[in-house]
């Protein structure tokens, strides 16, 4: 099932494998019910070193190995995907800083980061600014040594449990898409304000709203330099849209998973389901679409590793992935019948986990234009 890996990824999938179900399975659904972020989990990730392989050894980090995240995304995944999606906005807030920070913001942030000392957020949507990033209407006005921020972001991933924001704001409203810039906001700065969300699915993701009301950070907590903001976000989402496939297929082949030791068990007619070639067929047909996506992701990971453009695959594996682990969650319900239609089963949380990340880092509509700019330019 995974030829391609060396032993030592092998080594740690069987690691993230058996954390998953000793420590995260078990208190998964409380978790989901709660609408509880699971600091502890959180914090022991950090502890088994597993926010190391996209961080410089310099900071404390591995360098990179993309393989590695879809490895630990999509292990941690088949037990929550709230969790996994919250450690690729921590990884996200990494890549920022990695690629565009300042050696003082590096120093400062990235090794709490890796170690899972402190969460991060990735705060870019507003009300009228999803797709559009163009439309953000939050503010970044700079006044001697300090940036006076006003705006609010409607929904970010770890947003009510985090202790630093990436955040997007205009520093110039009169450009556009052009004028936004990119900043370090700390959750104890006067003025910082968070409200926890009350998501359908991917309940356990520390789901909030970032209300900033005049708060006042130092001009070194600028990221990058002023109107690089649209090309910090969209190069990071590049590298959060493999996460996020990740996540995706860990739910599709979990989905999966059940599907098929329940079709062996289940019976009718006085012979296991399994039997009939409707449904035999139905999930030959979904183990095809779970391993295209697998290949999907593994593409886009080793084409970022080579430093190679990964736009348009990065794309692709997320815009695919989504809709495996969606019909897969869908096929599963069906296989099950009845009993895949309760609450104490996990095939409802993984249509619900699935469906939002259709949404998540650019719904599927945009994953096409992204691909479809990349096929024409």
């Amino acid at each position: 099932m995974f030829p391609y890996l060396t032993d030592e990824q092998e080594k740690l999938r069987s690691e993230v494998t058996n954390f998953v179900e000793n420590k995260v399975k078990p208190v998964a659904f409380e978790l989901d019910e709660k609408c509880k972020f699971p600091v502890e989990l959180f914090r022991e990730i950090g502890e088994r070193g597993w926010f190391k392989f996209n961080v410089p050894e310099k900071y404390g980090g591995l360098g990179k190995n993309t393989t590695n995240l879809f490895i630990v995304f999509s292990e941690i995944a088949k037990g929550l995907a709230s969790l996994s999606v919250s450690l690729d906005t921590q990884y996200l807030l990494m890549e920022a800083l990695n690629l565009y920070g300042s050696d003082y913001l590096k120093e400062k942030y990235i090794p709490p980061l890796v170690k899972g000392e402190i969460i991060a957020a990735f705060a870019l949507t507003e009300k009228n600014a999803g797709s559009d990033i163009g439309g953000i209407t939050g503010t970044a006005k700079k006044d001697g040594n300090e940036y006076i921020l006003n705006g609010e972001k409607c929904i970010v991933v770890s947003g009510a449990v985090a202790d630093i924001y990436l955040v997007f704001l205009k520093t110039d409203p009169t450009k556009g898409v052009k004028g936004l810039s990119a900043f370090i906001v700390e959750r104890n700065m006067d003025g910082v304000a968070v409200e926890p969300l009350n998501p359908s699915g991917l309940r356990a993701c520390g789901l909030g709203k970032l209300v900033l009301n005049d708060v006042r950070i130092p001009v070194e907590n600028l990221v990058g330099s002023e109107s690089e903001g649209a090309k910090i976000a969209l190069s990071v989402l590049d590298f959060g849209r493999i996460g996020i496939a990740s996540t995706a297929y860990g739910i599709a082949q979990s989905a999966f998973e059940a599907a098929v030791e329940y079709a062996k068990e289940r019976k009718q007619f006085n012979a296991p389901i399994s039997s009939f070639q409707g449904l035999r067929w139905m999930l030959a047909e979904l183990a095809v679409e779970i391993e295209a996506a697998k290949l999907l992701i593994l593409e886009a990971a080793t084409m970022r590793d080579k430093e190679l453009r990964y736009t348009k695959e990065a794309a692709m594996a997320k815009l695919y992935s989504s809709k495996v682990a969606v019909k897969a969650a869908l096929t599963a319900i069906q296989v099950f019948g009845h009993y895949g239609y309760l609450k104490d089963k996990p095939l409802e949380r993984y249509l619900r986990d699935a469906k939002g990340l259709e949404i998540a880092e650019g719904t599927s509509e945009i994953q096409k234009l992204v691909i479809a700019r990349q096929i024409f330019s």
